[in-house]
């Protein structure tokens, strides 16, 4: 993950007013359909937003074709209608079928306000408290303070501001660790923020909280979501688990884009974390959503939340910067932003597999925005250009800032040679300087298992041709292969990241094992070898 808003009515098309069934390849005429025909209706009159709309389209087209990102879909709610829907492009470059209002794609961490939404139905209703204390809930949930473990919230989980440090946990999901091992891994992390007074964007932060909401309710919360939010919301094809994104008719498939070329990548399951980016869904089912968040819960005369409840989840709870005219802040599952005198509420999502979405709402216009690609880092890209457009052109009339080239330069920045967020390892050289790439000794000698708190176990033996290594991580079925670098340091083949086997004091057998690709800010991976 790159650091992982009465009815609807007929919608305006140029100056004209069109219903179709459903959206079309960019290369064809602009489409626009009202995705919930049936649903009775009040009107809106389209009037003076009508130029805003046709900018709008032709800008989003443009800067669409530049991408290279092979699907999008985007609409805008206002005022409980949705006055623009489209679809562009295509959910698989191979078959050339286009993207639909009902085609799903992976929301990735727009899911977060869908945890907070469901966990302020439950407020709402009283069967929980924003400030219940998670160990009352969930005792297995620890951290390495146990004071901070005893005090711990709802709110301080769902607002990211625990002292955990930032996606602390996900490396232990891409090692095949379930989702109740990695709570349980969290009282080894250690804390490098502040308790409720730093910010650290935690995924498994936002688990936690809805697995205490699951135990209290005693429903597995992929249940409990949709028993909360899909279904009263008429959310159809909306859910918070990977297999009905992957079997569904209807799907994007994703796609890593480099230098504007699409390569099919493999899906990202995120079953694990679900609660903070496995929900999937459709445009037209993120309409009915940004409609129920800006109706106060409400949606079709159904109240689904409790509005008190639901603007809690709207409020800023956390700071995370301050700006010269602008302050951002985390609420509950949303960012929160005031800045030009206006303030967003909104939170975006993106998958290196080829996901990026975001979802922007402006309370006080109720109106919302909803944007959806198949691609990354092109689709980051796309998305901001098309937020910052609609920004831009409601407010003010015209295109002020090219959001579009602002976010390709921070891309393009963080993609440079020793950016943290792209190569956050040192990568070793091809060949060891001046060194003999033979071990120092013999291979057996490195075999064996080796511990550690936070990772556990790992397990290394020698490979089949008896010339190298394999490391055998978490509950991987494939191994890390490992080839002789430099005396005792291997080298991780993919990563070509260095596997350091250290001896005890007198150089004598094998006590230790640092893997390099496994290092986080917060700790390196050292492992103490396991006697035989």
């Amino acid at each position: 993950m790159f650091p992982r808003f009465p009815a609807v009515i007929t919608l305006v098309c140029l100056f004209c007013l069109i219903l179709l069934s459903g959206c079309v390849d960019s290369a064809q005429n602009p489409a626009y359909t009202a995705p919930n025909a049936n649903v009775p209706a009040g009107e809106t009159d389209a009037g003076d937003i009508g130029p805003v709309i046709e900018d709008f389209d032709a800008y989003s087209e443009q800067i669409f074709e530049k991408s290279g990102v092979p699907g999008m879909a985007v609409a805008v709610v206002k005022d409980d209608a949705v006055i623009y829907l489209r679809c562009f492009g295509v959910k698989n470059i191979t078959t050339r079928e286009p993207v639909t209002p009902h085609t799903r794609f992976q929301l990735a961490s727009v899911s977060k306000s869908f945890t907070s939404a469901t966990i302020a139905s439950l407020v709402g209703e009283g069967e929980l408290s924003w400030d219940d204390e998670v160990t009352s809930l969930n005792p297995a949930f620890q951290l390495s303070d146990p004071w901070v473990s005893e005090q711990v919230t709802i709110r301080d989980l769902l607002s990211h501001r625990t002292g955990l440090p930032e996606y602390g946990g996900d490396d232990l999901q891409h090692l095949g660790f379930n989702r109740s091992e990695i709570i349980h891994q969290l009282r080894y992390v250690p804390l490098t923020g502040e308790f409720r007074s730093s910010y650290g964007y935690s995924n498994i932060g936002i688990t936690s909280a809805a697995e205490a909401a699951a135990a209290k309710t005693g429903t597995q919360w992929e249940d409990l979501i949709a028993e909360r939010i899909f279904i009263p919301a008429g959310m159809t094809n909306t859910s918070a688990r990977f297999i009905d994104f992957e079997t569904a008719a209807d799907r994007v498939d994703t796609y890593p884009v480099t230098n504007g070329t699409p390569t099919p990548g493999p899906f990202f399951n995120d079953d694990v974390n679900t609660a903070a980016g496995g929900v999937s869904s459709t445009i037209t089912d993120m309409t009915r959503y940004l409609r129920l968040q800006l109706g106060g819960g409400s949606i079709d005369g159904v109240q689904v939340i409790d509005a008190r409840a639901l603007q809690e989840t709207h409020s800023p709870q956390n700071i995370k910067r301050f700006g010269n005219d602008s302050i951002d802040m985390y609420a509950l599952g949303w960012e929160f932003i005031a800045e030009d005198g206006r303030v967003r509420v909104e939170h975006g999502g993106d998958l290196t597999s080829g996901v990026s979405t975001y979802v922007t709402l402006w309370p006080d216009e109720n109106m919302g925005i909803v944007v959806l690609t198949n691609g990354f880092p092109g689709g980051f890209i796309l998305k901001k250009g098309v937020i910052s457009a609609w920004d831009d052109l409601y407010f003010t009339g015209a295109i002020q800032t090219d959001g579009y080239a602002e976010a390709e330069a921070a891309i393009n920045a963080a993609m440079q040679p020793g950016a943290s967020q792209i190569s956050p390892f040192d990568v070793l050289p091809s060949a060891p300087a001046g060194a003999d790439a033979a071990p120092a000794r013999p291979l057996d000698a490195y075999t064996g298992s080796y511990t550690q708190d936070y990772f556990g176990t790992v397990r290394v033996e020698t490979n089949d041709t008896g010339d190298g290594l394999l490391l055998y991580a978490g509950h991987l079925t494939e191994p890390f292969v490992l080839a002789p670098y430099d005396g005792d340091t291997f080298v991780e083949t993919e990563s070509r990241t260095a596997v350091e086997f250290i001896a005890d004091e007198s150089g004598g057998a094998i006590e230790r094992l640092h893997v390099a690709m496994l290092d986080e800010p917060w700790m390196d991976a050292v492992f103490v070898r396991i006697p035989s």
